[in-house]
């Protein structure tokens, strides 16, 4: 979780369930609307994960002190 709120990384299939069920759930606790904003990105070129874009700011970063 961040400023901007939640990343999650993983297949296709398994997230896209994962936020339906963070829907039911909270759907079952009483709240009537439940909104979602997605943002999608994938690349063939290359595997990347979360982990690897942060070490990668992070190099530039410390790269230019």
């Amino acid at each position: 979780m961040h400023s901007a709120g939640t990343t999650i990384e993983g297949p296709w299939d398994k997230v896209l369930t994962l936020i339906g069920q963070a829907h039911t759930v909270l759907h079952d606790k009483g709240l009537v609307r439940v909104h979602s904003d997605i943002r999608v990105g994938s690349r063939t070129d290359k595997k990347e994960t979360m982990e690897s874009k942060v070490a990668s700011v992070q190099r530039v970063l410390t790269k230019n002190k």
